[in-house]
């Protein structure tokens, strides 16, 4: 995956339950999207130790319900997270005020940088 300043950034999220892995990755719950203004892309430009990962809480998101049994998740209070492992490797994490948890495949990535040199005349 690449990424670059001023896109949005689409996440799948599954709940985490024991069905995960029997899950079909092209049939998400939720989408967590983020805009990945300039502080959020310089965090997930960090490349952490094999046994550390760096989370970076997420104050501006957006959800969108895949699935019509989640559209009650939109209106109940969550919070959303990304995770930076090793490789790096992203993923993200949505927590729900009833405790409930999604989550996001994890994804290898590569941040891609625009120097403003654009040739023009």
């Amino acid at each position: 995956m690449e990424l670059s300043e001023n896109t949005p950034l689409s996440l799948p999220l599954f709940l985490l339950n024991d069905q995960l892995e029997q899950r079909d990755m092209a049939y998400p719950d939720l989408i967590l999207e983020v805009l990945l203004d300039e502080t959020l892309l310089a965090n997930l430009c960090q490349n952490p130790k094999a046994e550390e990962n760096i989370s970076i809480n997420l104050a501006v998101y957006q959800l969108h319900a895949q699935q019509a049994e989640f559209e009650s998740v939109l209106n109940v209070e969550h919070q959303a997270q990304l995770l930076l492992n090793h490789g790096p490797v992203l993923s993200a994490v949505l927590s729900l005020e009833n405790e409930q948890v999604f989550i996001s495949p994890p994804m290898e990535m590569m941040p891609t940088f625009d120097l403003g040199e654009e040739e023009g005349s």
